[in-house]
């Protein structure tokens, strides 16, 4: 997967702390995660382009994943940086010819979330699904790759953010 290293290096450079190129069959889906994305979150309070399903359904997103072959792990501590630099990768990749480059990660890259305060979401070319939407386990996922991913017990804990860019 030498063709894929281009994105390892700019992930690196970008301030990711791990990346690195998987297969769907590295991933794991558990229907739990998406339910709880559904039911645990309060974003689910108020409508939301981040969280709207798009008319798919969970069997439909767990088969939009296995038609990829690349697929570009990052994990980080900065939720906002993994949000920008998953953002920019995915466009390289588009650019580079990879025009299925798909992003999946929770939306950071405001301070503060408008449509939690009831505002228009100001950046809604680029918002992206989380993967708890598509059913991913990130949690046995990561864990299965090496890579720390753990309940967090207090809020000064770091936080191990991950993201999904789906290349080709």
């Amino acid at each position: 997967m030498d063709k894929y290293s281009k994105y390892v290096d700019l992930a690196k450079q970008n301030g990711m702390t791990n990346a690195l190129v998987i297969s769907p069959s590295e991933i794991f889906f558990d229907i739990r995660a998406n339910l709880k994305c559904a039911w645990g979150c309060e974003r689910q309070a108020v409508a939301s382009l981040k969280c709207d399903s798009r008319g798919t359904t969970y069997e439909q997103r767990v088969q939009m994943v296995n038609q990829y072959r690349a697929i570009l792990l990052m994990h980080c501590h900065d939720a906002r940086k993994l949000s920008e630099t998953i953002l920019e990768l995915e466009r390289i990749a588009f650019l580079d010819g990879y025009y299925f480059a798909f992003a999946l990660r929770a939306c950071n890259l405001c301070k503060e979330c408008q449509v939690l305060k009831g505002k228009d979401c100001p950046r809604p070319d680029k918002i992206r699904p989380c993967d708890q939407m598509f059913g991913i386990d990130t949690y046995k996922t990561a864990r299965a790759l090496g890579l720390p991913c753990e309940v967090l017990q207090t809020r000064d804990a770091i936080q191990n953010r991950y993201g999904f860019l789906f290349i080709e």
